[in-house]
């Protein structure tokens, strides 16, 4: 299926031309049609969404929908259009505003991000890709056993909690777990190329992994070691064997994708 891409904690950046951007978080009440009728509100007033996230659990009374939206066109002041908003039965209530430094625009409002109500950060890349450079090129072979190690032990704990949450065990977390790394966007793709625990010979391949993409083409060795380890820690965990994955290909090294077989 498609990738799409999306900008996430909600913030804004403008040009040079001066926009009327607001940011805005409103609980509603969770049912039906909710969403349409203050969209229909919004485009009636000539205001454009921008972009968005509406969160309201299957089991919850309330929801809630942080957005920002253009009000440059908008035909009457964005306070009598949030009014008419508030007079909806189903809004509980509402908060809007913006701060403003320089071209980045940013909420006035506080928003933790979770994952199943555990909560997450978010880092970029380039970030990531600088740590990582740092602990091939200036840590040595210490940095990457201790890395590794740190990742073991994050695969190993995380099988217990996605068992909680799904109620699955055992193989059919494998997959899981690569999925939620695509949502965290560790990884762009995967494939399981070989699955047989009682060998154990095992074979997973991935895309545009993290802990590799700073190397690409650059480096005549495999640069992954965090994930290496969280791969094997989960690996373990699951299979009851204390199980190592090797990086027997690398993107760092001008190979397509990273491949990682048991050792």
């Amino acid at each position: 299926m498609k990738k799409y891409k999306i900008n996430q904690p909600l913030m804004e950046k403008v040009g040079e031309e001066k926009r009327n951007i607001l940011f805005a978080a409103l609980t509603l009440l969770n049912k039906p049609g909710v969403l349409e009728k203050i969209a229909e509100i919004l485009a009636r007033h000539g205001v454009n969404i921008l972009s968005g996230t509406h969160y309201g659990p299957s089991d919850s009374r309330e929801g809630v929908w942080f957005f920002s939206a253009d009000f440059t066109k908008a035909d009457v002041s964005h306070k009598e259009i949030f009014k008419e908003i508030e007079k909806l039965d189903p809004v509980l209530s509402i908060e809007y505003g913006v701060k403003e430094y320089g071209n980045i625009l940013l909420p006035p409002f506080s928003i933790e991000l979770n994952v199943l109500d555990t909560g997450i950060i978010v880092q970029e890349k380039t970030w990531i890709r600088e740590v990582n450079k740092a602990i091939v090129e200036e840590l040595g072979t210490g940095g990457e056993a201790l890395v590794f190690h740190m990742g073991f032990k994050a695969g190993y704990k995380i099988v217990n909690y996605w068992t909680e949450n799904t109620g699955l065990s055992g193989e059919i977390l494998i997959p899981l777990i690569f999925e939620i790394m695509k949502i965290f966007n560790w990884i762009g793709d995967y494939k399981i190329v070989k699955f047989n625990l009682k060998k154990p010979d095992v074979v997973f391949r991935v895309w545009n992994l993290m802990d590799c993409e700073s190397f690409k083409d650059k480096i005549d060795k495999p640069t992954s070691h965090y994930f290496r380890g969280v791969i094997s820690g989960f690996t373990s965990k699951i299979s009851g064997k204390q199980l190592v994955f090797i990086e027997s290909k690398c993107v760092a090294r001008g190979e397509p994708y990273c491949e990682f077989k048991i050792a």
